[in-house]
């Protein structure tokens, strides 16, 4: 008899439902498309109204010194492989076909993995498509078979077919809502969305919720990129929602950043300054970017967090959030999620960036190597030193006064530090194809 029922205890135990997901995070990672850290209620700015975002960052953490590099592609290589574009930057457009992604990590550990937005990564004959990059589930604009806007009557294929949209359809609420779906079907086991966003990019055009007619004192592109400003945050929102409703938000990381700075066209008041847009520049407009973590019972509320972040770091953060297996590969990054938690962690002391401009005029002061357009460079929160030997303070940011060597005890710290930085780093790019 006791050997009877102890068979039909374990007959049981075997048969009962037990879900993958119960001890395991979920991760939605937000990146927005041209937006600097000064475009957000939360870091200052008065101008910008993102209420959604400053609430997460009300309730989670928020780090001061992150940054992104200066244009999308690099940025996007960078966050989704966890290397420097030294390693692994190719061309403009491309995210090369052997490098292993945030995606690929996740899918390895058994999550489910989705990705939305803009993609911008299949150029060439060293281009990557989304399940060829580790997603099973896509929806997305500057993709193979796209061809046209990606507002309104956006041009979009999801899961492998083109959509039929109408002149009615708006592209980031049809992206948002392939998201909520997404998470709506994959509720009982763990998932991770990537949420490259097409807001706010040019062109700058009316939301679903712009006013028609004149509007305000600024110029039509400025209030429009306004209020993509404020509709980005209204997808956040609406995302942020849709956990709630499927009991998920304690489950699920949220993590909000921006590829690289505001559109140069733009001038917008920050504080008493007219700040104008540094896409595409070194300057510290153009890499500047908010990051945001936010999970309900695991990140502290209010946390302030003033170490660096580099988007290296991002597949390593994940990793440490899900305990998925690190790819065996060389990264540049390191995981920021102790500091979420209010821990120590194990902060940077500099940041490498290598940048390869599409933007030429960004190489003229500190361009060198191939077609004299690399541009090499170290900072930490106080200095930013070039690979020529220049060295500037953050807080000049326009870059208008160089340091002369010798002058400042802090100074002269930092650019030792920082030029160690440099020269522990390879001296030319692996894999760049300047002919593209």
């Amino acid at each position: 008899m006791k050997t009877l029922a102890l068979r039909i205890f374990f007959n049981l135990f075997l048969l009962a439902p037990i879900s993958f997901a119960d001890d395991k995070l979920n991760v939605i990672l937000i990146m927005a498309d041209d937006s600097a850290v000064d475009n957000y209620g939360c870091y200052g700015s008065k101008f910008f109204s993102t209420p959604r975002l400053d609430a997460l960052a009300k309730t989670g953490a928020m780090f001061n010194h992150c940054y992104s590099e200066p244009v999308c592609t690099s940025s996007r290589v960078k966050i989704m492989t966890g290397r420097d574009g030294i390693r692994n930057y190719v061309q403009f457009g491309t995210l090369d076909k052997d490098e292993i992604t945030f995606a690929h990590m996740m899918k390895d550990a058994g999550y489910a993995t989705a990705v939305a937005g803009k993609w911008q990564l299949h150029n060439g004959d060293r281009g990557t498509r989304a399940p060829e990059s580790g997603f099973d589930n896509y929806c997305l604009w500057n993709y193979p078979g796209t061809t046209r806007s990606r507002f309104w009557h956006p041009s979009l294929v999801r899961d492998g077919e083109t959509m039929e949209t109408t002149k009615e359809d708006y592209g980031p609420d049809i992206l948002t809502d392939y998201l909520i779906d997404f998470i709506s079907k994959n509720k009982s086991e763990p998932f991770f969305a990537y949420y490259p966003m097409l807001l706010v990019h040019s062109p700058f055009v009316a939301t679903p919720d712009s006013n028609s007619g004149d509007r305000r004192s600024e110029s039509k592109s400025l209030n429009y990129f306004r209020d993509m400003t404020l509709y980005a945050d209204k997808c956040v929102g609406k995302i942020v929602d849709a956990l709630e409703k499927n009991k998920l938000r304690e489950k699920t990381v949220i993590i909000y950043t921006t590829d690289n700075g505001t559109h140069r066209s733009l001038t917008y008041p920050y504080g008493k300054e007219k700040r104008s847009g540094e896409k595409a520049l070194a300057t510290d407009g153009g890499t500047h970017a908010p990051l945001i973590v936010n999970c309900p019972g695991t990140v502290p509320e209010g946390i302030v967090v003033n170490d660096l972040v580099d988007f290296s770091d991002f597949l390593p953060t994940i990793a440490d959030i899900t305990n998925a297996k690190l790819p065996k590969v060389k990264l540049d990054g390191r995981s920021f999620w102790p500091q979420c938690k209010g821990k120590q962690g194990n902060p940077r002391k500099y940041i490498f960036q290598y940048y390869y401009p599409k933007f030429k005029p960004a190489a003229e002061k500190h361009g060198q190597g191939v077609n004299g357009l690399e541009i090499v460079w170290a900072q930490n929160q106080r200095h930013k030193l070039y690979r020529d030997g220049t060295l500037y303070a953050l807080s000049d940011r326009m870059e208008e006064n160089p340091i002369k060597s010798g002058v400042g005890t802090t100074a002269e710290i930092d650019r030792k530090l920082l030029q160690e930085a440099i020269e522990l780093m390879p001296k030319k790019a692996a894999k760049l194809n300047p002919a593209k």
